[in-house]
């Protein structure tokens, strides 16, 4: 059995396989799918589990002698549960997880899952890159959203909405909405997309935040300019 176990053949977890020796690693999923399309790109030691996650199968697997647990599965939940169940059974493992969100990322700590690859770190670090390039917001929706599954989206300011008037150092919707801001279109200036504004920018209504996230979260920031629109008509 080798040192490190790679959990999930979805698309994130593919993403990860391809930077690894196929030497050096063995494969675990609990889907037949997943199994078969490992095989297919040709990775030798792939272990089928079924569809339940249980310990004397993860003992088979070998997470007891193992150095490396890998948990890349795609539902949120069983992932969790996968880490929880990996670091009860072997404490001295490192345990490295993919998290979509701010708080199964607080969870995953609690479970004792050693390093967390959090998808908006991941995108804001290649939007930071791309971004010292001539690209065209076309080409940055193509890059990001290859393997993710998130949405660009432009919202609109709300005009006596909770954001009207306050400068970007004054909230917080890494943290609250769990999105990414990409830049702000500014009406007041000449329209043009300003990239990553600087903290001191002050929003007004009709301004224009692009953002990436989940379609929920951009949702759920729109119906709250909603909600703070009717509670200050009060």
């Amino acid at each position: 059995m080798r040192n490190m176990i790679l959990f999930g053949f979805g698309k994130n977890a593919k993403a990860v396989a391809r930077y690894l020796d196929k030497k050096e690693f063995n494969i675990v999923v609990f889907s037949q799918e997943e199994a078969n399309e490992a095989k297919e790109e040709g990775y030798l030691n792939v272990e089928f589990l079924g569809d339940e996650i249980l310990d004397e199968d993860l003992i088979k697997v070998g997470i007891n002698e193992a150095k490396i647990a890998i948990c890349m599965l795609e539902d949120e939940a069983k992932n969790m549960f996968l880490a929880l169940s990996i670091h009860h059974l072997n404490s001295e493992i490192q345990i490295i997880a993919k998290s979509g969100s701010l708080e199964y990322s607080h969870k995953y700590k609690l479970a004792g899952v050693n390093h967390i690859i959090n998808s908006n770190d991941i995108i804001k670090n290649r939007i930071m890159a791309i971004l010292k390039k001539p690209i065209t917001l076309e080409v940055v929706h193509n890059i990001v959203f290859e393997d993710n599954n998130l949405s660009f989206a432009q919202i609109e300011i709300l005009g006596k909405s909770f954001l009207d008037g306050k400068f970007l150092k004054e909230i917080d919707i890494s943290n609250e909405y769990n999105l990414v801001l990409i830049g702000i279109i500014d009406r007041e200036e000449n329209e043009k997309l300003q990239l990553i504004a600087e903290k001191e920018h002050k929003l007004d209504g009709e301004d224009i935040l692009v953002v990436i996230g989940d379609k929920f979260e951009i949702e759920r920031l729109k119906d709250d300019m909603k909600e703070s629109i009717k509670w200050h008509s009060q």
